[in-house]
């Protein structure tokens, strides 16, 4: 224990001395991860997406209809007099969408005939795209079932009968009810950037390291690399906690779950990540490659957690894909954590992260000793070559 002891203060010490600008860093990247991506997504659903109107309807109920899209939060409504091209228009504004009020709309309506409304909707940005359709179908059911009833009453029903005997669908939305961004993506985002932050500063420290304690490295390279990777999961594990108190206390995620659940699996994750950059940094010789190399590996992991995109519609090749990532097995439970307070197979997911990270660990030892073993031969062998030519 002595050892190991001595070891800890060791590494504890070259935190605050050769590498303090790799914990510096450890613990700003995640945090303005969080901070833009919380700024990003501050309102938390689109409001304002730029739609055009032409109406072409010259009565008072195209007005109204007008007035009621205008009314709607989700739509920044600009009136377009006269029959446009409503394609090229699209083409050629920001609009994300066009509603076309017919010329007939106001004498279909006034004598009790179906009137019809068009919806151009662009679906180049989705979000935008699915935000109007949404907005534009809510007006139109709402102003439908206004005309029923009134059209009712005109025929002589009693006010209980006009408003009854419509279809409607209850929904109740479970979890993120506003369907707020901030819910669906800034948790996966926070673990993305930690992730980013521990693979591409944690590895290049290493290799440089491995140049000054290499000897000393090589005697005990088991205990080196548990040390530090206790230390850095530790640190790691507090700086997602400090990311995740921003975006509860800052940004009003929703946070259901237990705060032991959550920091057992930011533990796992974390533990998984040091393993796979002390895995990195122990094989390769210059820094900027413990970058490179594991640059395919981590960028595009966040697109394949199940987090952003689900699962269930992936293909084979991307579904096998999600289950090789360490962060395929905590983006979607953590979310799952905050918003509805459990996730199914947690503690299965743990195991498989304590399991990659196990695997990553053995792999880093191996490599330690790999290239210090070799530059040392590579040493005597120099060295022995230049006793024999003096």
């Amino acid at each position: 224990m002595g050892a190991w002891g001595k070891e800890l203060q060791v590494a504890v010490k070259m935190l605050f001395t050769v590498h303090r600008q790799v914990v510096f860093l450890l613990c700003l990247l995640p945090v303005l991860y969080t901070l833009f991506f919380g700024g990003l997504f501050y309102k938390n659903s689109l409001t304002m997406v730029p739609v055009v109107v032409c109406n072409l309807d010259a009565g008072d109920k195209g007005q109204e209809l007008v007035h009621d899209l205008a009314d709607t939060p989700e739509l920044n409504v600009t009136l377009v007099n006269g029959d446009a091209d409503t394609d090229k228009l699209l083409a050629a504004t920001n609009a994300a969408g066009a509603i076309v009020i017919p010329h007939d709309y106001t004498a279909k309506i006034s004598s009790g005939s179906c009137a019809t409304v068009e919806l151009l909707a662009s679906y180049g940005n989705t979000v935008e795209g699915g935000t109007i359709t949404k907005a534009v179908q809510a007006v139109i059911s709402a102003k439908n079932a206004e005309l029923i009833t009134k059209y009712r009453l005109a025929a002589g029903w009693e006010m209980a009968q006009a408003q009854g005997a419509q279809l409607s669908l209850s929904t109740r939305t479970l979890y993120n009810p506003t369907g707020g961004y901030m819910d669906f993506f800034l948790s996966p985002l926070i673990l993305h950037g930690g992730q980013i932050a521990m693979v591409f500063l944690l590895g290049p420290s290493l290799v440089l390291e491995k140049r000054y304690r290499g000897k000393e490295m090589l005697v005990h390279p088991v205990r080196v690399l548990l040390v530090k990777l206790l230390l850095y999961t530790l640190f790691g594990t507090a700086v997602m906690v400090l990311c995740l108190t921003i975006g509860i206390g800052f940004f009003h995620m929703v946070c259901r779950g237990s705060a032991g659940e959550i920091i057992m699996l930011l533990l796992a994750y974390m533990s998984c990540m040091v393993s796979f950059a002390l895995f990195v940094g122990a094989w390769v010789k210059v820094p900027y490659r413990a970058i490179t190399y594991s640059l395919f590996y981590i960028m595009p992991s966040v697109l394949f957690t199940g987090a952003i995109w689900p699962r269930s519609s992936m293909d084979v090749v991307s579904y096998g894909l999600s289950y090789l990532l360490p962060i395929g097995y905590v983006a979607d439970d953590l979310r799952s954590l905050l918003v509805k307070g459990a996730s199914a197979g947690l503690e299965v997911h743990i195991f498989i992260l304590l399991l990659w990270g196990m695997f990553f660990s053995c792999m880093a030892v191996w490599g330690l000793k790999h290239a210090l073993e070799r530059k040392k031969n590579a040493g005597n062998y120099v060295a022995g070559v230049e006793t024999a030519g003096s």
